[in-house]
């Protein structure tokens, strides 16, 4: 499997021509960065000295950031707090080729921004901290946003649902927003939840990793034709263009439905530094790929090989189109006409 470099140097040109509306929960991540000499007289465990802070966007947020860091324009919907956390989440989705037009957040009085942080000593994850509140929308919010939401559909090529279950994307806001983007005829993709499993109907693609699907089978997936099965299994109960399933060190599987027809790409990362936002890399380069009209076939390839490059990074990171380019080409994956 090969992309020509003429194709891939089309699309990056098209990039910079759409916008993808990312609609979900939204997250801060805050990191905390230090090292260990001694461990506390109050009890045995470890004084981490921190010597460095730093935040950036979890969640919904880090497709956005992904999407930004590709070329691609966003347009965000999302909950957040009236409080420090969400005006700097507000913040960093401005600097992330956000226009204040294009950025639709309910502020609620309420609830508080989600905020996780994550205290890491010598490259290692001591502990997360996490401080949020789970309720759902309530039916006035979703009126509200759903009228927002097909004014803005109409400026997008395609709609990212990601879905951390934290309230904002509701089991009916969810069928709404499909319903929408299916009479609007626009590419909607799904990084889901388990609890909303079986909602996403009628989509373009699904993007669960192999516990995602095999929890909401009820079984392990583990072998190749374990996973076709379950391709097919969950396709005829939501009808998608295609399935994709990752597999961590396995790579990932991709099914097209209409042709019957399955890609297994092994895993391309060298070294595995942090799995944190993996799977918003794929879902975003995927659908933005897509949404230029590359096949199926070759966006789940670069989208694969804009995971391995991800998790070589410290946290929630993003991936370039000169990444993208360059890992294509040192893996043997870019075919140069002569």
């Amino acid at each position: 499997m090969k992309i020509k470099k003429t194709s891939l140097r089309k699309s990056f040109e098209d990039l910079g021509k759409i916008k993808v509306l990312v609609i979900g929960d939204l997250i801060l991540d805050e990191y905390l960065i230090g090292s260990v000499e001694r461990i506390s007289p109050e009890a045995p465990v470890p004084v981490v000295w921190v010597r460095n802070e730093k935040q950036s966007l979890g969640g919904s947020g880090n497709v956005v950031q992904n999407l930004s860091s590709i070329g691609v324009s966003g347009v965000v919907f999302g909950r957040i707090g009236l409080d420090k956390a969400g005006d700097s989440l507000e913040g960093h989705l401005l600097a992330n080729s956000v226009t204040s037009q294009d950025l639709v957040l309910l502020k609620s009085k309420s609830l508080p921004t989600i905020l996780k942080t994550r205290i890491i000593a010598s490259h290692q994850q001591i502990c997360r901290v996490d401080r949020e509140e789970v309720v759902p929308l309530t039916i006035e919010e979703e009126k509200n946003i759903l009228l927002q939401f097909e004014t803005k559909l109409k400026e997008c090529a395609a709609v990212i649902l990601s879905d951390y279950d934290k309230g904002y994307l509701t089991p009916s806001l969810i069928q709404s927003v499909i319903a929408l983007c299916n009479r609007e005829n626009k590419i909607v993709t799904v990084d889901p939840q388990v609890s909303h499993f079986f909602l996403y109907k009628n989509i373009h693609i699904m993007t669960p990793n192999h516990h995602e699907a095999g929890k909401a089978l009820g079984r392990k997936l583990t072998s190749d034709l374990e996973i076709e099965t379950a391709c097919r299994e969950i396709s005829e109960k939501l009808t998608p263009d295609a399935m994709m399933i990752t597999r961590g060190e396995k790579g990932m599987s991709i099914y097209e439905r209409k042709t019957n027809s399955f890609y297994h790409i092994p895993t391309v990362a060298k070294e595995v530094f942090d799995v944190t936002g993996a799977g918003d890399t794929v879902i975003t380069t995927y659908t933005a790929f897509i949404a230029t009209g590359m096949p199926i076939a070759d966006a789940a390839l670069i989208s694969n090989v804009s995971a391995g490059i991800v998790v070589g990074k410290l946290g929630a990171a993003t991936v370039t189109q000169k990444e993208i380019e360059e890992g294509l080409k040192t893996l043997g994956y870019l075919e140069v006409e002569s």
